[in-house]
């Protein structure tokens, strides 16, 4: 299994968190990451994303700015404040081959931590990574690379 995880761009500061959009820059980040580094999404057979506005949007704008044409799922489990431990049970229920997961922190970096056994990630705006496994558990994934918008 790979996991592709992206970091939302940059979004507006204020409350309420779960209508904070993203800023133009953002949005910039975003597409400049999708350019960048869309070729690695070949193969790509799910998308999961945080319900978050920011979340939506920074998928959106990835998914059509890279072609990606799969399926397309908003999951609760990847909340900011979510555990890694919930999203490695909600995650064990899929058997897609390569995912890209869409969310926020400090869930992404704790999670990079969690599957590697301590690697100390961290992603910064519009960040994209690639972890393998053979199955999503603490300590069984090999993280191949992060991408960080220039």
């Amino acid at each position: 299994m790979e996991l592709i995880l992206l970091r939302h761009g940059e979004a507006e500061f204020g409350l309420p968190d779960n209508a904070r959009r993203l800023t133009s820059a953002g949005q910039k980040q975003v597409i400049k990451m999708a350019n960048s580094y869309g070729q690695n999404m070949a193969g790509t057979e799910l998308v999961l994303t945080s319900p978050l506005h920011r979340a939506l949007q920074t998928t959106e704008l990835f998914m059509s700015n890279t072609d990606l044409n799969c399926n397309l799922q908003i999951v609760d489990f990847l909340l900011p404040d979510s555990s890694v431990e919930a999203v490695e049970r909600q995650l064990q229920a899929f058997d897609d081959k390569k995912i890209l997961m869409v969310g926020h922190l400090p869930l992404l970096d704790n999670w990079i931590d969690y599957l590697t056994g301590g690697y100390r990630a961290t992603m910064a705006t519009a960040s994209l990574a690639s972890l393998t496994m053979d199955y999503a558990y603490k300590g069984l994934a090999r993280l191949n690379w992060i991408h960080h918008v220039d």
